[in-house]
């Protein structure tokens, strides 16, 4: 196949191979009190034996609402992770995982998917490396 006409990501799997798949979820938040209480209320629901007090003290940035939501749905935390090790028997073994949350970015993804956008959009915003 001419390299001008090679298909992104039409890789052959190869037995070894180190696959990093990058997910990015850009959301935009219309009601940060009522995302706050239920990020809360998720909380305790992942954690049972937590009081209110516990939740008030453990949700108070965007971060923790925002990775305690996803938990709480399953996808991020203990309950994928348990999923995607059930795959292991089909030949997926699973690797290390890292989520951060950037705020602000000044070019949001749009809603759906966003196939077809050029340059890196997982670089992170000018000044807001990590290293």
């Amino acid at each position: 196949m001419d390299d001008d006409k090679a298909v992104l990501g039409d890789d052959p799997l190869i037995d070894g191979m180190n696959i990093s798949l990058r997910f990015r979820r850009d959301f935009v938040v219309t009601d940060a009190a009522r995302l706050l209480e239920a990020a809360r209320q998720a909380y305790r629901e992942l954690h049972p034996e937590a009081s209110p007090q516990d939740a008030v003290v453990m949700v108070t940035s965007a971060a923790d609402a925002i990775f305690t939501i996803l938990e709480r749905d399953g996808l991020l935390g203990e309950a994928i992770e348990a999923r995607l090790a059930e795959r292991e028997r089909d030949g997926l073994q699973l690797g290390g995982t890292r989520a951060q949350v950037v705020l602000d970015d000044p070019a949001p993804l749009p809603r759906g998917w966003d196939c077809f956008r050029t340059g890196d959009v997982f670089a992170l915003p000018p000044g807001r490396d990590t290293d």
